[in-house]
């Protein structure tokens, strides 16, 4: 039988292996350097197996009311570990290729890294306290990062018009864009599990 505190336990965990792996990814971004982030796919691996766990974990109690609303929860994570992949493989190519962003891309990458670093820890505290003020604040920094990732797609396009970028960069930082915007909204979702207020 699983319990409320074991689902928030296990949630932790795998919200500390997203931290981890982003964590070296950013690092790998930063340095535009492969070694930091040669562990990423070894913790992806850990994501989905304690994803896998829960969930069955949860299926085996889904006649009980206080735990059936988690069974989303590890799916989310799962949706998480894909966005980092692709994460992952943006700044792989981005390393290998030698491909190069404008100023303007590197800066709006760090803000998203940075913001989105900040939010992965304030989740933790947030789930860990079970603080329902903090929760609709990150629901609310969640949402508007997400719309910031849009916003600098949209500036991107504009430089891709005026060739400050280059088209061999293009695909690489709308991917990038992408990464942060499924990791953000998965974030958020496993937010709304925890804090009925939220939906």
């Amino acid at each position: 039988m699983v319990s409320h505190d074991e689902i928030k336990n296990n949630t932790l965990v795998m919200l500390n292996h997203t931290k981890e792996m982003f964590e070296m990814i950013y690092e790998g971004f930063r340095k535009h350097d492969l070694s930091s982030i040669g562990k990423v796919e070894e913790i992806e691996e850990k994501l989905y197996k304690d994803s896998e766990g829960l969930l069955k974990s949860i299926l085996r109690e889904r006649s009980n009311e206080d735990i059936k609303h988690f069974i989303p929860v590890p799916e989310h994570f799962d949706r998480m570990g894909k966005g980092l992949n692709k994460l992952f493989n943006a700044t792989k190519r981005k390393i290998r290729e030698g491909i190069l962003f404008s100023d303007k891309s590197v800066k709006e990458s760090y803000k998203l890294f940075d913001e989105t670093l900040v939010l992965l820890n304030s989740v933790g505290d947030c789930i860990r306290t079970s603080n329902g003020d903090l929760a609709k604040n990150l629901d609310g920094n969640g949402k508007r990062l997400c719309e910031l990732a849009d916003e600098y797609a949209i500036f991107h396009e504009d430089r891709l018009i005026a060739g400050v970028c280059t088209p061999k960069s293009a695909p690489v930082y709308l991917d990038i864009l992408e990464s942060f915007r499924s990791v953000i909204w998965h974030v958020r979702k496993v937010l709304h599990e925890f804090f009925v207020e939220l939906k």
